[in-house]
């Protein structure tokens, strides 16, 4: 039997592939946050909840095209990212930081911290004044959120931490310890306190 020739994907196309998934990214959360409205395409620019995800997917779409290296390359982009600051709002989302298709910002004004070595699942939501970060050493990957994670106004994530899918962290909780699937968690420190009904 013969076998057909395996091929790899170049480094560039492979981070061309990578970086363009950012852009497909964040077409589909524009598309959540106008909520089928033709009229908010409009308006959706000047306000501070997409120019959080618009700021951060442009950051982490050209980081992941250029490498470690756009960790200086990003002094050339200053005024791309200054006009996007104005159009958003202050907010320490890391270009390195991991987050995947879905991410939704709410109340941008409260501030969205995420620590670059942040790995966040799909749909996640956050509601402001929140932080993902770390409260003592480690590893990338132990800071971790799985899928449809939604953080109420001014609940946190300290790492070393993991989080499962279909959890609810409740207004101010902070979270230091691991949570599993489909729980809503509340409190300080945050406690699994019920199902959150997730499949």
């Amino acid at each position: 039997m013969k076998l057909e020739p395996t091929t790899q994907p170049s480094p560039l196309r492979s981070r061309w592939s990578l970086a363009t998934e950012q852009l497909a990214f964040l077409g589909h959360e524009l598309r959540l946050l106008t909520d089928g409205r033709t009229a908010r395409w409009l308006l959706i620019f000047f306000e501070p909840n997409a120019g959080v995800i618009i700021s951060y997917r442009f950051d982490r779409c050209f980081y992941l095209l250029c490498g470690p290296i756009w960790t200086f390359l990003r002094v050339f982009a200053f005024p791309l990212f200054l006009m996007l600051r104005l159009l958003s709002c202050r907010h320490e989302i890391c270009f390195q930081a991991q987050i995947g298709r879905g991410l939704r910002v709410f109340h941008a004004t409260l501030g969205v911290v995420v620590h670059g070595d942040a790995i966040v699942g799909r749909n996640c939501i956050f509601y402001g004044g929140n932080s993902i970060g770390v409260r003592k050493f480690m590893r990338r990957g132990e800071l971790a959120l799985g899928d449809n994670v939604i953080l109420g106004i001014n609940a946190c994530v300290l790492g070393p931490v993991k989080v499962g899918h279909h959890v609810t962290i409740g207004a101010g909780a902070i979270v230091v310890e691991d949570l599993p699937d489909n729980t809503v968690a509340v409190g300080v420190p945050a406690r699994p306190r019920s199902s959150a009904g997730g499949g």
